[in-house]
């Protein structure tokens, strides 16, 4: 704004003193400085009468084209009368033109100039002028609508490139914004699914510490170790999430190769069954194909939805009987969580069950981030199952002739996996 400001002053300042250097040479040429162009006392007149109309040439550039013409065209005449055998230069006319030149545009700026030189043309002929004199006007004319239209383009320009240079930073602003919007999802995401894995399983793991506390003791004290372990788990997630936030975005990257553990993926996913079995769930796993590496964003995508699609079960279909089946394709691998209808309480399907929805509009959104699908949909015997298929590297041939079908068999988790 305030360079906008500085620019229009700067502009007004410009014009202003074309407007007095107009006049401060037509005053030159008009006065009796000795030599061939003698002025006369009507001439310096005609000059200033030519002149005034200027002061309002940025605001009515066409009149004032108009009324320089005419008086131009009189001083021609008399410039003439007095002086044969030279010819007057409008100056006046000529700062009208270049006005009107560059604020009104092509087309008015040489219909303007056309109509200037063909009266001072005439005007200059029927004084009696030569040739010589009286075809100068018609180059007077055309070097100030030339001149408009050059300070019309250069302004157009640099008009452009402001354009330009701000909507580069709009758009630099939006995709920053964007950005941080994506950001704020993805700490949320993880957040949720960390936070709502471990607390599910804690919740289980007390209620089975509870039940045995009189009956078992021994089981009861392994649930409470459980327990114990889930919340140090989840507190560590959750300082290491807060750590990135803290952290200044270039050092971010140092901060999370020494500090946080590795990524969860494919491979987690016989120790997040076997988590929850240890917290009294039944869970059955399978694995069908060769398994092999998937891309970061898949991996990632996998284990996050096999949390959540657990959690859900946990939280919403107590009881239920939970089923893990991971498959490998050709090109993609397919994982599927379904549960049957709980033990007590309202079906997983109803909206009792369902809850807040913001797990299942979280693991659509990882799934789609990966460049995969997700359909999470009730069953009708009163469960629910969460389809979701992530893109795989093509398969070896000989992995494919060699693809079996086996439980998936929990693995232990390296201690700072946990």
């Amino acid at each position: 704004m305030f360079v906008n400001a500085w620019r229009r002053r700067a502009g007004n300042r410009f014009d202003d003193a074309l407007t007095v250097a107009a006049l401060a040479i037509a005053v030159v040429m008009a006065l009796p400085i000795g030599g061939g162009n003698a002025g006369t006392l009507a001439q310096l007149v005609l000059t200033l009468v030519a002149w005034l109309p200027l002061a309002a040439r940025l605001r009515w550039p066409v009149p004032v084209a108009a009324v320089a013409m005419a008086v131009d065209a009189a001083h021609v005449a008399v410039a003439a009368h007095h002086h044969s055998s030279t010819s007057f230069v409008p100056v006046a006319t000529m700062l009208a033109l270049y006005t009107v030149a560059a604020r009104r545009g092509s087309r008015a700026a040489w219909v303007c100039a056309a109509v200037v030189a063909l009266t001072q043309l005439s005007v200059g002929a029927a004084s009696g002028l030569r040739a010589s004199g009286y075809l100068l006007y018609i180059n007077w004319a055309l070097v100030g609508a030339a001149l408009g239209r050059l300070m019309a383009a250069r302004r157009a320009s640099v008009a452009a490139a402001e354009q330009r240079a701000v909507a580069a930073e709009a758009t630099k602003a939006a995709e920053v914004a964007r950005q941080v919007a994506a950001e704020r999802i993805r700490i949320a995401h993880e957040l949720h699914d960390v936070l709502a894995h471990h607390l599910a399983v804690v919740n289980a793991q007390a209620g089975v510490a509870e039940y045995l506390l009189g009956a078992n003791p021994g089981a009861a004290r392994q649930a409470l170790a459980g327990i114990a372990e889930n919340s140090r788990a989840a507190l560590e997630e959750l300082r290491a999430t807060l750590r990135v936030l803290r952290t200044d975005p270039a050092e971010a990257g140092a901060e999370l190769v020494d500090s946080r553990r590795p990524t969860p993926g494919a491979a987690q996913l016989p120790a997040l069954v076997e988590r929850y079995r240890d917290a009294g769930m039944s869970v059955v796993a399978e694995v069908v194909g060769a398994p092999r590496p998937l891309a970061a964003p898949a991996d990632l995508a996998l284990y996050r939805i096999a949390q959540e699609a657990l959690t859900n079960a946990a939280k919403h279909a107590v009881g239920s009987a939970v089923s893990v089946d991971l498959r490998w394709a050709d090109a993609a691998v397919r994982l599927t969580v379904a549960n049957s209808a709980p033990a007590h309480g309202p079906a997983s399907g109803s909206a009792a069950a369902v809850g807040t929805g913001n797990g299942l509009i979280g693991m659509r959104e990882r799934a789609e981030a990966a460049d995969g699908t997700l359909r999470a949909v009730p069953t009708p015997e009163g469960g629910f199952r969460v389809v979701a298929e992530l893109p795989a590297p093509p398969a070896d041939p000989a992995g494919v002739r060699s693809a079996h079908r086996e439980p998936m068999r929990a693995r232990p988790e390296p201690k700072e996996n946990r």
